[in-house]
């Protein structure tokens, strides 16, 4: 080894070195808070929330009665509503790199998935939306995406609707 290489190598092992947590036994001991939602509720007797990050599919997978529902890695989180008339609950969120409205239905269904919901019927009328009907224990839940003309997606989730 030279000593150009010895040095790079040492650079390399101290980068290595600072990128640990400072204390890494205190992390693995320490339960992580759980995220909060941004807009939770009950509706048609389904527990929900929608949170702008920190899911995991472990913790989509916990036997938990309500549903949760999230935004890809690296999304920005624009906007929730709630429509208690309607029953629905809508989420718009940017991604640097975009997504197309079949990949954020993907995305939606799949976290629904995890927790137990069985995917009916799926359409896509066109280039900017998709749809899916999902059923969990004689509950149905509607998902439809849109993307729109400056590249955000929003979801719209809607409670309580007949089986497929």
């Amino acid at each position: 080894m030279t000593k150009g290489e010895g040095l790079r190598w040492r650079a390399a092992l101290l980068a290595a070195v600072l990128a640990l947590p400072a204390s890494s036994a205190a992390a693995q001991t320490t339960p992580a808070e759980p995220p909060k939602p941004l807009l939770s509720g009950t509706t048609s007797g389904l527990g929900w929330g929608i949170y702008a990050g920190g899911l995991s599919s472990a913790s989509l997978q916990d036997d938990g009665p309500g549903l949760r529902v999230g935004v890809p890695v690296g999304a920005s989180v624009l906007g929730t509503r709630y429509d208690a008339a309607k029953r629905t609950a809508l989420l718009t969120y940017r991604l640097p790199k975009g997504l197309d409205a079949r990949s954020a239905l993907a995305f939606a269904t799949n976290q629904l998935q995890l927790q137990g919901f069985d995917i009916g019927e799926r359409s896509f009328p066109n280039a900017s939306s998709a749809r899916a009907t999902l059923m969990r224990d004689g509950q149905g839940l509607d998902v439809q995406t849109t993307r729109q003309a400056n590249g955000d997606i929003q979801v719209l989730y809607v409670f309580g609707t007949a089986a497929p």
